[in-house]
């Protein structure tokens, strides 16, 4: 399909210019779901943030990206300085962003990438009430897909647990879909509750002025249960959230890098262990509690190191894996179709029919392949120089 430039542009209040070069830079891509062409932003154009989807339809449909979150390092004097009066305390779940909105009459599941995820969108419809979407056609709403059977972030959530499948979706905000203007927290809540939908309950709100102290007991909370962090909310949503996260946080990052230390390491380490140094100075930590925190950065960093090297070594191919549900054999060939088109390298570990309630699924066990950290150690350890 040739792409109008122009029309694109002004649907987009961009210029021409800046479509042409993004397209030849490779910043705007070309994508398509269910035969409609579409284009996604990797990376933020003026105003139009990264993750965009622009549907080449007779409308132009198009969602927005989530906006880029900012991270405190310190929460005090941070919140005092950045809020305006109180702040919304919400819990930071671990597991992958995703919008959802209505398209050509079709529900889709939009990753932070821009991409249209047939995995996250069929969980979706099974999820939530999409009678939201037929009374609200220009919201999206904003969540978190969590568990341990999701393929971007698997990570154990006990509430959303089945027995069968460890998968869940909260609502943490709804926005237009084309200005990414959100609803205020209390009108956001309103909303889900009429439809039933899940969203994430505020753990509290406070007065700035003395927030910090508050939401250090609930980090630590968080962190002993071993949880993400906050995300930190004007209660009008009139400034965009911060966040915050734990200790454990930190450290499973480093140590999920560190695995594939080749393809991840760089880019992980340098800003977890800035974290982990401002963490320590405000939470003010004795000489025993600051050890503990250096050894578990340590760990974190060099035995899943020292295990890949190990693992590859003895002939070992490493892969990182994640297991989902689906319903059929066509559901698992469209998701795989979607992993080919990211170019992602996967290999599928094990596939087995399950009861799932009343019906039976099909649990797949896939292993994404870090073509860098395998070839590279398995280059050196051959007596390959650095």
């Amino acid at each position: 399909m040739e792409i109008d430039y122009a029309l694109i542009a002004e649907r987009l209040k961009l210029r021409e210019e800046d479509i042409r070069r993004g397209f030849k830079r490779g910043i705007i891509i070309r994508e398509e779901y269910k035969g409609v062409p579409m284009i996604a932003f990797r990376k933020k154009i003026k105003h139009i943030e990264r993750g965009t989807a622009l549907f080449l339809n007779e409308n132009l449909d198009y969602i927005m990206g989530y906006p880029k979150i900012r991270r405190a390092l310190v929460l005090n004097p941070t919140i005092k300085n950045y809020f305006i009066d109180k702040v919304v305390v919400e819990e930071k779940l671990d597991g992958y962003n995703v919008r959802i909105a209505k398209i050509n009459n079709n529900i889709v599941a939009i990753t932070r990438g821009g991409h249209v995820c047939p995995f996250t969108t069929k969980k979706a419809i099974q999820i939530l009430n999409t009678k939201f979407f037929d009374n609200n056609p220009n919201l999206m709403l904003c969540g978190e897909m969590i568990g341990l059977n999701n393929p971007y972030v698997p990570h154990y959530y006990e509430e959303v647990d089945r027995g069968w499948e460890n998968l869940g979706f909260y609502i943490f905000d709804i926005r237009d879909r084309e200005t990414n203007e959100p609803l205020s927290i209390k009108e956001k809540i309103e909303i889900c509750k009429k439809y039933n939908l899940p969203y994430v309950e505020p753990i509290g709100e406070f007065d700035k002025e003395d927030a910090h102290e508050y939401i250090k007991e609930i980090i630590d909370r968080l962190n002993a249960e071993n949880r993400e962090g906050v995300v930190l909310k004007d209660p009008d949503m009139a400034i965009n959230p911060i966040k915050y996260t734990t200790h454990k946080t930190q450290c499973g990052d480093l140590k999920a890098a560190f695995t594939f230390f080749y393809d991840l390491g760089v880019d992980f380490m340098f800003s977890r262990v800035v974290r982990e140094g401002y963490q320590a100075f405000e939470f003010n930590e004795n000489d025993d509690a600051l050890k503990k925190r250096a050894l578990d950065i340590g760990e974190s960093i060099l035995y899943p190191m020292v295990d890949t090297i190990k693992k590859v070594h003895s002939g070992e191919r490493v892969t990182e894996d994640f297991e989902i549900v689906v319903d059929s054999e066509e559901d698992l060939k469209e998701f795989l179709e979607y992993l080919k088109r990211l170019h992602m390298q996967f290999i599928i570990k094990n596939m087995e029919k399950i009861k799932a309630d009343d019906e039976y699924k099909i649990k797949v066990k896939i292993g994404k392949i870090y073509s860098a950290t395998n070839d590279k150690v398995l280059s050196h350890l051959n007596g390959g120089l650095w």
